[in-house]
């Protein structure tokens, strides 16, 4: 798909909301018409990214500023994304708070604990709660009895709840990876590296547990192939990534990181991301160390853009979403559909991801 300075635009805002400062493309794109400032705010909406394109903002010179109303809307779109923070930092806290209460080990899996990565965690746009118990088989709700609300088993064996307005999801897996022939070594690595816990929520943070490093960039990956491979993926996950990079970059070491993508099976991939996060997001902080991705990241682009967060703005969505066997067909129609993507990057990937999904057309 090509880049039309709508996109460039937006990917300018982008970093400098992301890493601060001016933005080289600023002034090769900027200023823009107001039907262009209209794409570009749109864009960050479609890819969740309102927040970070807003900061980047403040990089922009004052004459170079969208117009006064658009403004005042971003601004407000800002105020939602901020109180909407606010309310799942206090939703986490209470969750961790009540699962040490009761012994509970249960793993944050991306969320705020990501976003305090961020050097504006509130401008983080944020989602629902997902949830992993260590050592759980996943056959029944490990917090029945606990936790006190309605909750429903979903296709894929998680459990999803609504609490206080909040969604709050329960994964049987850790990391999004089907292919049973890596499972072996997943579950040594998460044993080796296992976990640690960070302070979430201000001001009374209350520890939560997330994965450690490695791990987590492996989560944040595989996340995104898993999307990106099917309906697709928005921008605000490959954000996520990007930063995580930046923020473990004294704690892991690149040698180590490259063998687990060999290991999982990923390495390909891995070498996209990498290529995609440091051409378009300008950041240094990436482990593939050649730019084997670099001049392939179209085509990871041209996903990103089609469909925009988790494919909700590709053409035939809204169609597929009428009901649960419309929503079916449209996803495995896109893994079809990405095959050629697939074969390139993460063929064994595809091959199992697909073969669950299809195995999931006959429950």
């Amino acid at each position: 798909m090509e880049q039309g300075r709508e996109v460039r635009a937006m990917l300018a805002l982008l970093r400098a909301g992301l890493w601060g400062g001016t933005d080289p493309e600023m002034e090769k794109v900027f200023p823009l018409t107001q039907q262009e400032w209209n794409d570009v705010f749109l864009l960050s909406r479609r890819q969740t990214v309102l927040g970070l394109t807003y900061r980047g903002l403040d990089f922009l010179a004052d004459d170079m500023q969208p117009p006064m109303a658009l403004a005042v809307k971003w601004m407000a779109h800002v105020d939602r994304i901020e109180a909407a923070n606010a309310k799942m930092d206090k939703a986490v806290c209470s969750l961790f708070s009540k699962f040490a209460q009761n012994g509970v080990d249960a793993v944050l899996q991306k969320g705020q604990g990501m976003a305090r990565m961020y050097p504006e965690p509130h401008l983080r746009e944020c989602g629902d709660i997902d949830l992993y118990f260590p050592g759980h088989d996943g056959g029944s709700d490990p917090l029945e009895g606990i936790f006190d609300a309605q909750r429903q088993r979903m296709p894929d064996h998680s459990w999803s709840y609504e609490a206080d307005g909040v969604i709050i999801e329960h994964h049987p897996f850790l990391l999004d990876i089907q292919n049973p022939l890596r499972q072996k070594y997943i579950r040594s690595l998460i044993a080796e590296k296992g976990f640690e816990t960070v302070p979430v929520g201000d001001p009374d943070p209350v520890e939560v547990t997330v994965p450690a490093p490695e791990v987590n960039l492996l989560l944040l990956s595989s996340h995104i192939l898993k999307h990106a491979l099917g309906v697709g993926i928005g921008l605000r996950q490959i954000c996520d990534y990007a930063v995580a990079c930046r923020y473990y970059a004294d704690r892991i070491d690149p040698d180590g990181m490259r063998d687990i993508w060999r290991r999982t099976g990923l390495s390909r991939w891995s070498e996209l991301l990498d290529g995609f996060v440091r051409r378009f997001l300008d950041s240094d902080c990436v482990l593939a160390r050649n730019d084997k991705g670099d001049k392939n990241s179209d085509n990871l682009l041209d996903i990103i853009l089609k469909g925009g967060n988790f494919g909700v703005y590709s053409k035939d969505r809204a169609v597929a979403s009428r009901n649960v066997l419309s929503r079916k067909a449209h996803t495995l129609k896109s893994f079809v559909g990405n095959m050629r993507f697939a074969l390139a990057y993460a063929p064994g990937e595809w091959f199992w991801t697909a073969a669950q999904l299809m195995g999931g057309q006959l429950r």
